[in-house]
């Protein structure tokens, strides 16, 4: 495994084309369901680093289909302990922020399916790595919370996605443990008071009012 995953995250690091990158990540997510020792060797490899930056080059992601992979990584990376640092030192935070608005271009069922899947691994990443106090003042601090309840409570901002949904009512309630001052009182008492059930038919029923 350890030759095959540093392979892959060579492959990655020097590759100009796009497609090659998204084929390598998507290699080595796939990985990183199959063993928790692959999600260690990309941490000593610095693949946090090496994902993050890449984010940021549009000729190498380009796509919500690379962003799905980059996030599902870090969404396995992020059971680590270890990784809430790396995330704040790479301002990797911000990065997982602006993936919570990805959006669709074409309007496909495939790249729409995409997004949906960017927008809730984000989330699940956030959940994770929110039980580190320092990772969730960095989220308050780039305005998480505002775009976690816009997720909640417009189903035309999730794709209508149930699992977008619940992955944001997650992430929501563990910022809120951290940090209860950052939500309006009804937001609080709709979104995070509740068993999680309850807010999930809540905000499923508004998606039905608008029919």
């Amino acid at each position: 495994m350890e030759e095959i995953v540093t392979a892959l995250v060579k492959l990655y690091e020097e590759a100009s084309s796009g497609e090659v990158c998204l084929l390598a990540s998507a290699a080595l997510a796939n990985i990183t369901f199959f063993d928790t020792l692959a999600c260690e060797m990309l941490l000593q490899m610095n693949a946090m680093k090496i994902l993050l930056h890449a984010c940021s080059d549009k000729e190498r992601v380009d796509t919500p289909y690379a962003r799905d992979q980059i996030v599902t990584i870090l969404a396995n990376m992020s059971i680590l302990d270890q990784c809430a640092s790396e995330i704040i030192q790479e301002n990797g935070v911000q990065t997982i922020i602006e993936m919570l608005f990805e959006k669709f271009s074409s309007g496909s069922l495939a790249e729409v399916s995409a997004c949906e899947r960017v927008q809730q691994k984000s989330a699940v990443t956030l959940a994770r790595l929110c039980r580190d106090p320092d990772v969730a003042r960095a989220a308050i601090k780039h305005n998480c919370i505002p775009r976690l309840i816009e997720l909640c409570r417009s189903p035309d901002e999730r794709h209508s996605s149930d699992a977008v949904l619940v992955a944001c009512l997650a992430a929501l309630r563990r910022l809120a443990a951290m940090c209860p001052d950052g939500l309006e009182d009804s937001d609080f008492q709709q979104l995070v008071k509740p068993r999680l059930v309850d807010s999930f038919l809540l905000c499923s029923n508004m998606e039905e009012s608008f029919v």
